[in-house]
């Protein structure tokens, strides 16, 4: 990358990054009170929040969004979402219309946006692979079906680079136990956001997306009733080989 261009995007990521976090705080200060309508002033803050986002991206980015795929968000589904950065995050919160999102437990805690979390009904987890944790997320992903919302999960835990294999970063059998108690079906989402936005990056890579978009592919859902090891290879074989369909367009 000559000088020009790594000045350039070392700009557009400053001005991204004041942009986005600076209207982020706005917001949280500026829509507390929105908390005593609970769900319903949470879907309109996540709506918000997609918007700064997307603006954002179109002003100080120059990037659009390209979704592939068909999107029914009337059908209450699960959605297991690939996790390379903040993106996904925050988009899909809104571009799923406020799933109940399960997360780590530590977020609850954060000043203020932890309370967003709380009450917008997400599923806060520890991330210990054990038996009792995996019982305490079935439960709490009943309960948010029954409500009738939808959810949404990052099937490996935590967010990944975008060549990192499998092993290293595994599926973790959480995802499965969700689906199997709450009798819904799962939809695999695929993305190439890590290519911009990698993970705790500052800078934006925006020269990494020749096509100046970041593409997102919803994928054709998996239905109830597999078995896990059925399960587990079809949702990490749908959204791996998507992902990387993704990235190598952009290479």
């Amino acid at each position: 990358m000559n000088n020009s261009i790594r000045f350039e995007h070392i700009i557009k990521s400053i001005l991204f990054n004041i942009y986005f976090y600076f209207l982020t705080i706005v917001l949280v200060l500026v829509c507390f009170p929105l908390l005593l309508f609970s769900y319903k002033g949470m879907r309109i803050v996540s709506k918000l929040w997609g918007m700064i986002l997307k603006s954002g991206m179109k002003i100080c980015l120059r990037l659009d969004i390209n979704i592939i795929g068909k999107l029914n968000t009337k059908k209450q589904v699960i959605y297991a979402v690939k996790h390379h950065s903040a993106w996904e995050t925050v988009f899909c919160t809104d571009f799923f219309k406020m799933p109940a999102i399960v997360l780590k437990k530590e977020l609850i805690f954060l000043p203020i946006i932890g309370l967003y979390f709380l009450i917008g009904g997400s599923i806060a987890i520890s991330r210990e692979n054990t038996l009792a944790s995996l019982k305490k997320i079935s439960v709490k992903a009943k309960k948010a079906s029954e409500k009738g919302r939808s959810i949404m999960i990052f099937p490996q835990g935590t967010r990944v680079p975008i060549d990192a294999n499998t092993k290293k970063y595994p599926y973790l059998p959480g995802v499965y136990f969700m689906y199997k108690q709450s009798n819904l079906p799962i939809v695999p989402v695929a993305h190439n956001a890590g290519m911009f936005w990698p993970k705790n990056s500052f800078l934006k890579y925006t020269n990494n997306l020749k096509s100046n978009s970041v593409s997102i592919e919803i994928l054709d859902e998996i239905p109830v009733g597999l078995s896990k090891n059925d399960f587990m290879q079809i949702l990490e074989s749908k959204i791996e080989n998507a992902t990387k369909k993704l990235i190598e367009k952009e290479r």
